[in-house]
């Protein structure tokens, strides 16, 4: 009885560790492929994303070049340049006082100010100019439409924020990356369309802003610059298209600082510019290298991540595709790998007790 015993104890002990051994190894083998697939998913998901991207920056540097180059832009640019002078150096105080401080508009609504009624030179071409600036910010989605003589006055803008009026040059804002876009234009006017990365820009509520630039020429001669104000709900809206990607995958977009320039999907405070990401795919991003990996995200979830640098126009970011692995891993694998386990584990014990049996009837034979 107590062979008997032992036996079934060695059996079940061995039918055991021939199940664990089993699930172990369909569970790695079933994670790997799991791994592997979603891996393959991520790196389409960021191919497309890298191309809407490029499809994005063409089409900006398209309008925004060609705007430069629209006669009726040239012919603003030299009138306003014009009744700009006609002021001397009362321009910078007596246009924000018209167009600012007198405007009846609430201030997010300026725009609506065709002419300031003063019967002024600038008044009549600001008049003549304004409503096709404005069908042009509507049709193309712009924030802000801006026109910069070559000394770095903001002699035109839509919006009329305090940047219009001030000087690029010696002004509060010939640091920001309005003036960044201003100097490359002026410095290289041959040169394709100048972007900016995205900063906190003070006139617009120190929202987060980008711009893109062009200057403006005839005959050969630089006569001004066009600059359009970018802002971050078109990229948004770019990175946020998720279709196919499940509950937790996402595309997203780091600057060098490591911050965001995108909108998170699983946040609902802003993250452009607010949130850093701080793991290995950024680094290596950073360092000019792309690749695929497992990380903490920056959330503190551990992700795949599917990551390389793209050029915003000159600025370098980092495009990433990332799904958590435990969605990627799923749970139905496991179940699988339980039910292979229990299966091997039964046969192993059958198989053992089949050898047993008839290795314990053989000597019995044998006696007989």
């Amino acid at each position: 009885m107590a062979r008997r015993l032992i036996s079934i104890v060695l059996l079940s002990v061995l039918g055991l560790a021939v199940g664990l051994a089993t699930a172990a190894l369909v569970e790695r083998h079933q994670g790997n492929e799991a791994l592997s697939v979603t891996f393959d998913r991520l790196h389409l998901f960021h191919d497309l994303r890298q191309a809407a991207l490029e499809d994005y920056l063409k089409s900006m540097a398209s309008d925004v070049r060609a705007a430069s180059e629209n006669p009726r832009v040239l012919e603003a640019m030299e009138k306003l340049n014009f009744a700009w002078k006609t002021y001397g150096p009362d321009a910078r105080k007596v246009l924000p006082r018209l167009y600012i401080d007198e405007n009846p508009a609430p201030p997010k609504e300026r725009a609506q100010l065709l002419e300031a009624g003063d019967g002024s030179y600038y008044s009549q071409y600001h008049r003549a100019f304004h409503g096709w600036a404005r069908k042009f910010l509507e049709h193309f989605g712009y924030y802000d439409l801006f026109l910069i003589n070559p000394r770095g006055d903001i002699i035109y803008s839509v919006a009329k924020e305090r940047d219009f009026a001030t000087s690029l040059k010696t002004g509060p804002y010939r640091k920001s990356p309005l003036g960044e876009v201003f100097h490359r234009a002026i410095v290289n006017p041959s040169a394709s369309v100048d972007f900016s990365d995205f900063a906190r820009y003070a006139p617009s509520g120190d929202d987060p802003a980008a711009f893109a630039a062009h200057a403006i020429t005839k005959g050969g001669q630089v006569i001004g610059v066009f600059a359009v104000q970018i802002p971050a709900e078109p990229l948004n809206e770019l990175m946020q298209f998720t279709a196919g990607m499940g509950k937790t995958g996402e595309t997203y977009l780091v600057g060098p600082d490591g911050l965001m320039r995108s909108q998170s999907r699983f946040i609902e405070k802003p993250t452009l510019l607010e949130v850093e990401v701080d793991n290995l795919s950024i680094h290596e991003g950073r360092a000019g290298k792309s690749g695929a990996r497992i990380v903490e995200d920056y959330r503190g979830i551990d992700v795949l991540s599917v990551y390389a640098p793209v050029n915003f126009g000159g600025q370098r970011w980092i495009l990433l595709a990332e799904i958590d692995k435990e969605e990627a891993v799923g749970t139905e694998r496991s179940w699988i790998a339980i039910a292979a386990g229990i299966l091997a584990g039964l046969l192993a014990m059958g198989l053992a007790y089949l050898l047993w049996h008839v290795l314990r009837s053989a000597p019995e034979a044998a006696s007989s």
